[in-house]
């Protein structure tokens, strides 16, 4: 049996962060406006991980341990967080791959998928893409902020999941739930409003976001999924798109068990327990090395999982 790792989670404070998810996580930390939790990332130099076992930032151990991931990307490719939007974020886009790297000296762009926590029947309006015909009438609904004739409006019930292209704008008011985040290892975002709060470290970059826009917009889709009950759990499979993430949520109400033969990060979202003999407790992560054959699932634990191929 492969050595689980411990990931040392970051927290961020944002201007439209509260005090939610800190509770929700019981977070032992004074820092206040919470906004998400970096339960796996690895942008060096800026928010990078570190994992406890070897006392290094996650980039550095991806590079010493390439063994262990069995991942042929050159740089560490994914990453996973929970969010909880009590404010206005801004309306934004996030670039690919190969418009970021020329535009932002040889940056990851960033694609992502996320659901709510909690699971209902309720149903929520979200912003995810524009409705224009073509960049000029884009570039007057953005000029005159005509938001509503501007954006496309999906139907989002809570639990669903929802991919998020790169190129695509979305963006607005939180509503306060905890959400899980997963997508491919960058950082990089291009608003085009931000509530008119000229914040200088917020700047607005316009000409990026004309840039990446396509006409018509590409299609998301809000996505129920339910889950494969086997071997005393539940596993939610989300999403699995060779070159960009896998994401799944296994939920456990005693003991079970669950392989996988990639790699693994492990972020208990709710309850507490073990994995393969390593205590777990809400807000805390775990990496299980590639080809660790079947790990065992003890206690009552609500799991997200990221990982790639």
């Amino acid at each position: 049996m492969e050595k689980v790792y411990h990931i040392r989670p970051i927290y961020k404070s944002f201007i439209w962060g509260g005090e939610k998810i800190k509770k929700y996580f019981r977070l032992d930390t004074d820092q206040e406006k919470i906004g998400t939790v970096y339960h796996v990332i690895s942008v060096e130099g800026k928010l990078d991980n570190i994992v406890e076992e070897a006392d290094k930032p996650l980039s550095a151990f991806y590079r010493e341990n390439r063994e262990l991931f069995d991942c042929n990307s050159e740089v560490f490719p994914i990453r996973m967080t929970t969010t909880c939007n009590e404010g206005f974020q801004s309306y934004q886009v996030h670039p690919d791959d190969e418009y970021a790297f020329i535009h932002d000296n040889g940056a990851k762009g960033k694609v992502s998928g996320s659901f709510t926590i909690e699971e209902s029947e309720e149903i929520r309006h979200r912003k995810f893409g524009h409705k224009c015909k073509n960049l000029d009438e884009f570039k007057k609904r953005v000029e005159k902020k005509d938001w509503d004739n501007l954006f496309n409006y999906l139907d989002v019930k809570t639990g669903d999941y929802v991919h998020t292209p790169a190129g695509v704008i979305h963006g607005g008011y939180g509503d306060g739930k905890i959400s899980c985040t997963f997508g491919t290892n960058g950082d990089l975002t291009y608003r085009f409003y931000d509530l008119d709060r000229n914040d200088p470290n917020r700047p607005l970059r316009l000409q990026d976001v004309y840039n990446l826009q396509v006409f018509p917009d590409k299609k998301v889709e809000a996505v129920h999924i339910e889950p494969i009950e086997k071997n005393g759990i539940k596993v939610y499979d989300y999403y699995d798109v060779k070159g960009e993430y896998v994401a799944k949520r296994i939920q456990c109400r005693q003991d079970g068990t669950f392989e996988y033969d990639g790699f693994m990060f492990l972020a208990a979202i709710a309850g507490q327990g073990e994995i393969n003999s390593t205590r777990i407790r809400a807000g805390e992560t775990l990496f299980i090395p590639a080809h660790s054959g079947i790990i065992e699932i003890q206690g009552e634990l609500d799991l997200i999982m990221i990982s790639y191929h």
